[in-house]
């Protein structure tokens, strides 16, 4: 029994365990934050008044959340929930300030060859753990951290959940995106480098890209390449080998440098569009494959495909069903777009069957569904019928029935299994 939460397989099923050794299967809510889309003086009111009202409204909610079956708090929650002996995850962004290949959603893919790639990763856990060790290394309730959200392995192009890999391929669109750099980039003089250590010789480059280059130099300079489509594409599948083992080995060790107690939850991945050969290097470093989806059904064709290359434990840390029109939402964004019913009973039956067919999987230790609340707009630009609550604060109780019923069904079969 450790004090911290762990993974293991009991009859061929791999599950999450407690810091008691119980065994958890992780049903979580993302974005436990108060964004009640009314007036400040209406949040205040309804939860008690000028003081202790915020209080109030967390523990009122997650009272509620708990009251559904859920038994995680997910992404993207007050820090109020720290203390507390839920189990949780933290998302700590840790490329947030780092320089980038590419501005996809304004965030962007780091260039993993910059110092500031290495800088960032500091300061981002110095900014979280600050003031905070007790709160964090030592809280054996914290499940563990996302290294970052949504990378887009992939690179600049293609759209959200749109992006889908065939089985067994590596897209190097995000290596483009390295070779698009300036010459004086970071980035840019690593894929010279890489190319350079290669082929040692410019003769032998030339030879296999059947090209007439005078110099590993005009590569810096050049966006596009003279090559045989075949094998600079290879070149570019085993460059971004590089990439995922740079981003992966230096987030997975500076992390441990300031919590060593914890699980790496990966850097939930986005359906089906991370490259293989990502994933292989991946599995050497994450406790935990973290993915999100949004999809009518459980997407087990892709995460049969998906464990049998990571060999690791798998957890949805995004999903969601969501109601348009009856609802109030003529344009629904991002992922809500791939997953709109007709009615809130509608979202509790594809709640039902998504969650349970993912627990029949012997790979996976939890959902975490996407949101709280519904979004009407925010700086992220989210629209849809994402929450448990709408934006007034009141309960999809026909949905909600839904979710309760199979959580619960969940929970009893996980400790039937317990008390074999």
């Amino acid at each position: 029994m450790g004090q911290y939460f762990s993974t293991k397989k009991v009859d061929g099923k791999w599950f999450l365990v407690d810091p008691k050794g119980n065994l958890f299967y992780s049903l979580g809510v993302d974005c436990m934050v108060c964004q009640i889309r009314e007036t400040k003086g209406d949040i205040v009111e309804l939860y008690g008044g000028e003081r202790g009202w915020f209080e109030n409204w967390a523990e009122t909610k997650l009272k509620q959340v708990l009251g559904m079956g859920f038994n995680t708090i997910g992404a993207w929650h007050e820090p109020y929930y720290w203390s507390n002996n839920i189990p949780k995850g933290i998302e700590l962004r840790l490329t947030k300030h780092a320089k980038k290949v590419n501005s996809v959603w304004g965030v962007g893919f780091p260039d993993v060859f910059d110092k500031s790639f290495g800088a960032s990763i500091h300061q981002q856990l110095v900014d979280v753990f600050y003031g905070k060790e007790e709160m964090l290394i030592h809280n054996s309730p914290l499940i563990g951290y996302y290294t970052d959200n949504e990378l887009h392995w992939w690179g600049s192009a293609g759209q959200w959940g749109k992006d889908d890999q065939e089985q067994g391929s590596d897209s190097t669109g995000l290596i483009d995106d390295y070779i698009n750099l300036s010459a004086d980039s970071a980035g840019k003089k690593a894929w010279v480098d890489f190319i350079k250590a290669k082929y040692s010789t410019i003769q032998q480059l030339n030879g296999s890209w059947e090209s007439e280059y005078c110099d590993f130099s005009e590569l810096l300079h050049n966006h596009q390449y003279r090559a045989k489509p075949d094998v600079i594409k290879q070149d570019k599948i085993e460059f971004l080998e590089l990439v995922a083992r740079v981003y992966f080995e230096t987030t997975s060790t500076i992390l441990k440098q300031y919590d060593s107690n914890h699980m790496n939850l990966g850097c939930r991945l986005v359906g089906t569009s991370a490259p293989d050969i990502v994933l292989k290097v991946m599995s050497e470093y994450v406790d935990v494959v973290s993915i999100n989806f949004y999809s009518m059904q459980f997407p087990k064709d892709y995460l049969d495909h998906l464990y049998d290359i990571v060999k690791k434990p798998i957890m949805i840390t995004e999903f969601s069903f969501c109601c348009a029109k009856e609802s109030g939402f003529l344009a629904s964004t991002n992922g809500a777009q791939n997953v709109i019913v007709k009615n809130q009973s509608r979202r509790g039956e594809e709640y039902q069957k998504f969650v349970m067919d993912a627990y029949r999987q012997p790979y996976m230790v939890g959902t975490h569904w996407f949101a709280l609340y519904d979004y009407v707009g925010d700086e992220h630009g989210l629209i849809g019928n994402y929450g448990l609550f709408n934006h007034q604060d009141c309960e999809w109780k026909e949905m909600t029935s839904w979710v309760r019923e199979t959580n619960n069904n969940i929970i009893q079969d996980v400790n039937s299994k317990m008390n074999k």
